[in-house]
């Protein structure tokens, strides 16, 4: 399924993820969920500007994770659309994407939290 997302370089973003298969959870005990973030597709994931592996599940039996993206993971990358998949292996060695598309990294204004201006 193609979604494209956004977020502002340094923010926190959060998303949680549902599996589910004809409208039912899908237990994802053992499964490890991959956000890889590439400034072009066809780069190896050693080349990936941001991966996040996931294997603590929030509820793994009903089928959740969260994908949780730090100040830190992005405030080093320079805005601008990344490709971006989120795929998973499952405990019987299975492999599919969940979501991928266009992930737009949009400039800061504030590049800090000390929030000094005007003192």
């Amino acid at each position: 399924m193609l979604t494209n997302l956004d977020m502002v370089r340094g923010d926190t973003f959060t998303r949680t993820i549902e599996f589910t298969e004809n409208g039912s959870s899908l237990n994802i005990t053992g499964w490890t969920v991959f956000f890889t973030l590439k400034q072009n597709w066809q780069l190896p994931d050693s080349e990936a500007s941001l991966q996040k592996i996931i294997t603590n599940h929030t509820d793994p039996t009903n089928g959740k994770t969260v994908l949780e993206l730090l100040p830190a993971d992005t405030v080093t990358l320079n805005p601008g659309e990344f490709d971006y998949d989120i795929q998973a292996l499952t405990d019987d060695n299975e492999v599919f994407t969940l979501l991928r598309g266009k992930f737009t990294i949009e400039y800061d204004v504030t590049r800090g939290t000390a929030g000094i201006a005007g003192t």
